[in-house]
This record gives C-alpha cells, sequence and structure tokens, in this order.
C-alpha cells in the first residue's frame, strides 16, 4: 500500500484589474472670456464619451493661467481636484496650472520645477503619484506654452524651449512614464521642435502632416471666425496643442494610453476654417444638440479647443487561493 505524504502549498493566483485615467490639456487665454462657457467646456470633458466611455477628468493642465485665475479654474472644475504646484514669475505667456483628482492621485511638491523656454515663459513639471485604485502609478507631467508666430526666430525659440524640456526628461529615472503637453505653436511636422520631441517622444497621432482639410479632425485652434474679447480668430485649421507621450505609455504593460483615445473635445472634423459652431456640428454622433451646445460653449471659452487622452491602468493582483494537499 503506497503511503500518502501530504504537501501544503499556497497557490497564488494573479488576477489582472483595470482602471483608467483621463488627461485634459486646455489653453484657457487668460480665462479671458465666457466663464459659464468655460464651466461647460470642462463639466463635458469627464462626461465625453465621443472615443469610448466617459471618465471623470483625473488631471487637467491649463496654458495661459495669469496669477489669481488658477483660482477661478479650481472653483470651475470644484473640490474634489487638488492643485499642483502653481507658480508665475511674471510670464508674458501666462504660466502653466495643473489639477488632480485628489482621490486619485497625490503630488510630490519638492519635485515641481520651473524650466526656462524662451521669451519670458517657463513650462513647468509635476510629480504624481498614484493612490486608491491607481496605486503603483508614478506619472511626471509636464505644461508648456512655447513662442507663437510664424518666422525663423519665433522657431528658434520654440526650438530652444522643446529642447529644454526634453532635457529636463534626461534627467528623471530611466523608464518614467511622462506626458509632455500644451500650446505648442507647431504649424508644421517639419519644425525643428517638434521633430526633436518625437525623437524622443511618442505624438499619438503620428508624425504625418496635419494641415488641411483631409486632418481637420485634429486640430484644435480656433474655433472662432470672429475676434471678440481678445480671443483669436481664423477658424479651425491650426494643430497647435498637443500630448506627447513617453515610449513607456505605450509599451502594452503598466500605464499605457488607450489606442483611439487622443482627441480634440467638440471637433467633428467637419468645420475646417470655420467657427466650430458655424452650422450644425455633428461631434457625438446620436446627438446633434449635445453637439451644438458644446460647440457653443468651446466658441465662446476660447481661443482653443481641449485635447483629451485616455491611459489603461493595468495591475497584476496576486490572491491566496489556499492549501492544497498534493498525494
Amino acid at each position: 500500500m503506497t503511503k500518502s505524504i501530504a504537501f501544503l502549498f499556497t497557490l497564488f493566483l494573479a488576477s489582472f484589474s483595470q482602471a483608467q485615467i483621463r488627461v485634459v490639456s486646455y489653453n484657457v487665454h487668460f480665462c479671458s472670456a465666457d466663464m459659464d462657457a468655460m464651466e461647460t467646456v470642462l463639466t463635458e470633458a469627464s462626461k465625453d464619451d465621443s472615443h469610448g466611455k466617459s471618465i471623470p477628468v483625473t488631471i487637467f493642465m491649463f496654458q495661459e493661467v495669469t496669477n489669481g485665475k488658477q483660482k477661478i479654474l479650481h472653483g470651475l472644475i470644484g473640490d474634489s481636484y487638488s492643485s499642483g504646484t502653481y507658480t508665475n514669475s511674471g510670464e508674458s505667456g501666462g504660466a502653466q496650472a495643473m489639477f488632480y483628482h485628489g482621490e486619485q492621485f497625490i503630488e510630490k511638491p519638492e519635485d515641481h520645477v520651473d524650466i526656462y523656454t524662451g521669451a519670458t515663459r517657463n513650462a513647468d513639471r509635476w510629480h504624481v503619484i498614484g493612490i486608491g485604485e491607481n496605486e503603483g502609478v508614478d506619472l511626471w507631467v509636464y505644461s508648456a506654452h512655447l513662442k507663437a508666430s510664424k518666422g525663423s526666430e519665433n522657431k528658434t525659440q520654440r526650438e530652444f524651449g522643446a529642447k529644454a524640456i526634453l532635457e529636463n526628461i534626461e534627467t528623471l529615472p530611466e523608464g518614467s512614464n511622462v506626458i509632455v503637453v500644451g500650446d505648442m505653436n507647431f504649424y508644421s511636422v517639419r519644425e525643428p521642435a517638434y521633430t526633436a520631441l518625437v525623437s524622443v517622444l511618442i505624438d499619438p497621432l503620428g508624425t504625418d502632416e496635419w494641415a488641411g482639410e483631409d486632418d481637420a479632425s485634429k486640430h484644435t485652434q480656433s474655433p472662432r471666425k470672429q475676434r471678440g474679447g481678445g480671443l483669436a480668430s481664423g477658424g479651425l485649421d491650426d494643430r497647435f496643442d498637443f500630448q506627447f507621450i513617453s515610449k513607456s505609455l505605450q509599451d502594452g504593460a503598466g500605464l499605457d494610453i488607450v489606442r483611439g483615445s487622443y482627441h480634440s473635445l467638440g471637433n467633428d472634423g467637419k468645420h475646417y476654417d470655420i467657427a466650430i459652431n458655424e452650422g450644425e456640428n455633428a461631434y457625438f454622433s446620436t446627438d446633434r444638440e449635445r453637439s451644438n451646445e458644446l460647440a457653443t460653449a468651446l466658441h465662446e471659452a476660447s481661443d482653443h479647443i481641449p485635447v483629451i487622452a485616455d491611459y489603461d491602468v493595468v495591475k497584476v493582483e496576486k490572491s491566496n487561493a489556499g492549501s492544497i494537499p498534493l498525494d
């Protein structure tokens, strides 16, 4: 008779849990326009289900935020958000502001830095750490507003700023998760500043040219055809606003961009070189009224429209399945 020997071992089963975060970048033009319209835009950024499911915004980053205007923005997005470190040293193009959902992240304020990008402007860097369901997420986010306008001197200024940001990224730990957003004022994929950034980071929309009607859905400036309140006109025909990501955010592990989620809020791709609210807007394919209301709010709030991208937070969890006897 064979004697059975009982071996006890603990079995750990790996299970996957997944959450998502949403990152929004928006040039708010000094909060100089209609703040009721701005509130509508910011609320819709969380409700937006045009490119997947709706997700409450996790991180807002704003450009052209003069001192005091960050408090107005905080009031519009609400107490669920905490303010990242805000600095303003008299920047001519307005400073950067960042807000993060207080139940999902905390900031490490000692890691905040200003990065001089030329033309009396600074980019800002923030370091946020996930809590709750985002525990284990470690993310570095940058916001910039590079020099505007065409011309070789302005291109040179933008290149200087882009390289300054990249030099700072080089100081981060290897493999860091990095998102660089902002109003970059790039007119072409051939701009030295753009080519410098995509030599290190990823443009989620690819590196093909974005000028022209065929790429209208990529454009972010200007949703207006008429000047008013200092807001620039010109119609939607420029891609000035971006979210660049590190390769670690597209490697299939940990925190990753959701493919197809990167888009310009309210841009239905059918308003090339005209105001975003001219005629009918078809951004929400099954809700024309909602689309038109958002288009009007975007028209009245600023001379840019927000750029949105969603990111998967994938974690492997171990669970104790108990002891199993082996004969």
